[in-house]
């Protein structure tokens, strides 16, 4: 079943049917429009270095691959959870423990540009709080399949600003994303998990 829905994708749940295990995934289907062949020539390419990242605060990408029709997929690990900002309010935490799982975020953050990588979209919808109170950072590794490689030009990280409110200046203008822009996005994050709004909001 449907299990979500973002500015350029559907989020799909879906369990393994060979009954070699039980594991739970999630299935997000990229909307048309993208080089498909492109997305998953890239994949390919990528898959080993993204396999053997493993952080207890990341959501791990599983697989790629295309529909019939053409549609380019990615299958992740499934996350039961909430996201941060709404974890914090129904459970009414302090600012400590507020800080304590955004600090979690910050490690996950810091272990993806440890690996020369940016996040791209960091979000309150994608860092997920499991019931065990787990910080997950979710869409890790889209935003390199998605990003430049190096040959390209600069406005292909376009792609990136998919979120206006959280994205950074550069981001917005359609410049190169950097480590600094997962940076700035981490403090409107920060910002709205201590006022519970964010810092500016935005005329649409």
């Amino acid at each position: 079943g449907e299990a979500g829905r973002g500015g350029m994708s559907q989020v799909f749940k879906a369990v393994r049917d060979d009954q070699q295990y039980e594991k739970q995934v999630a299935i997000k289907l990229l909307k048309p429009g993208l080089d498909t062949a492109s997305l998953l020539k890239r994949f390919k390419a990528e898959r080993q270095i993204l396999a053997q990242l493993s952080h207890p605060n990341i959501a791990h990408l599983l697989d790629g691959g295309a529909t019939e029709d053409g549609a380019p997929y990615l299958v992740m690990e499934f996350i039961e959870g909430q996201p941060i900002d709404a974890y914090c309010h129904e459970r009414d935490l302090g600012v400590t423990e507020r800080i304590d799982l955004f600090r979690s975020l910050c490690s996950a953050v810091h272990y993806v540009h440890q690996h020369l990588m940016v996040h791209g979209d960091l979000k309150c919808g994608n860092v997920l709080v499991t019931q065990q109170g787990v910080v997950k950072l979710l869409d890790f590794g889209i935003a390199k399949l998605l990003g430049p490689t190096p040959a390209d030009e600069p406005r292909a990280t376009t792609f990136l600003a998919l979120t206006p409110e959280y994205a950074s200046p550069e981001q917005v203008r359609g410049e190169p994303v950097t480590a600094a822009s997962d940076v700035y996005s981490l403090g409107v994050l920060l910002y709205e998990l201590l006022t519970g709004h964010r810092p500016y909001r935005l005329r649409h």
